[in-house]
C-alpha cells in the first residue's frame, strides 16, 4: 500500500508537465484536462507495467501522447447532441401547422426542373432516378444498366452542367417578373 501511495506522489508531481505537454499537443483544445486525467489514471491503474527501464517521465509522456492521439481518433464518434426535454413544448409544435410546400419552394423546383429537363438524357435520367425519386445510386445503375462509379461521374457532371442553367433560368424568372 505504501509503494502505491509512493508512485501516485510520484506521478502526482508531474501533473503539471503533463499538463503543459498535452496543452501544446491540443491547442488549446477543451478537453486537455480531460485527457491530462485520463493519463493519470492510466498510469495509476497500469503502475504495474512500469518497468524502470526509461524515467517515469517519459513513460508519462508516451501515455499522454496515445491519450491525446485517442482522443482526436475517437472524437467524430462520440458527437452528440444534447437532449433537454424540459424545455420542450410538445403540445406547441403539434399544434403548429407549417405549409409542406411554399411559393417558393414551388418556384425552386419549377426551376430545377426546367433546368434539368434540358440536360443531354444520359444525365437527365441519373438525376431524376437519384435525386427526384429518392433511388440509391445501386439501384439506380441497375435500373439503367450502367455501373455504380458511372452513375456517380455522370452524377457529379450534370450537376456541374446544372449551375449555368440555373443561373440563366434564374436570370430569366426575375426578369419577367420585373
Amino acid at each position: 500500500m505504501a509503494e502505491q501511495q509512493n508512485f501516485a506522489d510520484c506521478v502526482a508531481q508531474y501533473v503539471p508537465f503533463l499538463t503543459r505537454v498535452v496543452c501544446s499537443l491540443m491547442r488549446g483544445d477543451h478537453r486537455a484536462e480531460d485527457v491530462v486525467q485520463q493519463t493519470v489514471l492510466k498510469a495509476l491503474t497500469n503502475a504495474d507495467q512500469f518497468r524502470f527501464e526509461s524515467a517515469l517521465k517519459t513513460w508519462l509522456t508516451s501515455i499522454a501522447v496515445n491519450e491525446v492521439r485517442q482522443a482526436y481518433r475517437c472524437r467524430w464518434c462520440k458527437r452528440a447532441v444534447p437532449l433537454i426535454t424540459e424545455t420542450l413544448d410538445v403540445e406547441r409544435y403539434q399544434r403548429a401547422e407549417v405549409p409542406h410546400h411554399s411559393y417558393e419552394a414551388n418556384e425552386r423546383d419549377l426551376l430545377v426542373r426546367s433546368a434539368v429537363s434540358r440536360l443531354p438524357h444520359m444525365y437527365r435520367a441519373v438525376v431524376e432516378l437519384c435525386d427526384f425519386q429518392n433511388l440509391p445510386m445501386i439501384e439506380a445503375a441497375r435500373k439503367l444498366g450502367i455501373t455504380l462509379p458511372a452513375i456517380k461521374s455522370r452524377r457529379h457532371r450534370a450537376r456541374q452542367k446544372l449551375l449555368p442553367l440555373m443561373a440563366k433560368l434564374k436570370l430569366k424568372s426575375f426578369a419577367a417578373v420585373a
